[in-house]
């Protein structure tokens, strides 16, 4: 397909709540918290523990790391860092920072 394809471009449809995940990036989402540990503190997406994700608690302005520790372990502790890039696309855990 031709990019300079402008009927294309105009006539795509996109549904209001996709558009939303499409416009914003991972700094805009509420899941994208820093996480400080004795030394540094690095920002983290804490969509994928269960507590945070679920909303079952309240998604901490700073959370520590000996708490995401205690609920995902190790792995999930990495999984958590490995999306630390605030211009990245958002996902489909999505919910804006109010």
């Amino acid at each position: 397909m031709d990019k300079r394809n402008v009927l294309w471009e105009k006539h795509r449809i996109m549904l209001p709540e996709m558009r939303e995940k499409a416009v914003y990036r991972c700094q805009h989402c509420l899941f994208w918290v820093p996480i400080r540990g004795r030394k540094e503190t690095r920002y983290g997406c804490v969509a994928d523990v269960k507590a945070y994700g679920n909303l079952e608690k309240r998604v901490p302005v700073v959370a520590p790391v000996l708490d995401i520790i205690k609920r995902v372990g190790l792995e999930g502790l990495e999984r958590c860092l490995e999306k630390d890039d605030p211009w990245r696309q958002s996902c489909g855990k999505f919910r804006l920072k109010s």
